[in-house]
């Protein structure tokens, strides 16, 4: 039994696989990163990531920024709404499919949401168009 919020992805997209063979999106709070890849033996952050290539489905950030997962300049999270504990979290992975030319992801600022909430928005322009 995985416990873990990576190893319960990991669980439901091997179960709605056949569901992954269209046009797919995966957005949210991941709670995972590869850097803590060791800790999990069994559907760790990067099994994830490798199953849903199989698919062609991608994390719009590492495609369009060129980063390797665990490598990200750009934090989703500061944890507990600390600047000195950034985190990359957040996820939209997309099918091949329905990115389009000009499909850009952004990442809201530090200073203007962190107020609000220590996760940063995630927006996506010029999907499905």
């Amino acid at each position: 039994q995985l416990k873990s919020y990576v190893g319960q992805i990991w669980q439901a997209i091997n179960y709605y696989k056949n569901d992954l063979k269209g046009d797919t999106i995966l957005v949210g709070d991941f709670n995972s990163n590869a850097i803590w890849d060791k800790k999990r033996k069994v559907g760790n952050h990067s099994e994830v990531v490798c199953y849903l290539r199989k698919y062609k489905i991608e994390s719009l950030y590492h495609r369009d920024r060129n980063e390797s997962h665990g490598q990200e300049k750009e934090a989703t999270l500061f944890l507990l709404k600390n600047r000195l504990k950034p985190y990359h979290m957040d996820y939209f992975f997309v099918s091949e499919s329905l990115i389009m030319d000009k499909t850009q992801l952004r990442i809201g600022k530090h200073e203007d949401w962190i107020k609000l909430s220590d996760h940063m928005p995630v927006w996506v322009d010029g999907i499905f168009c």
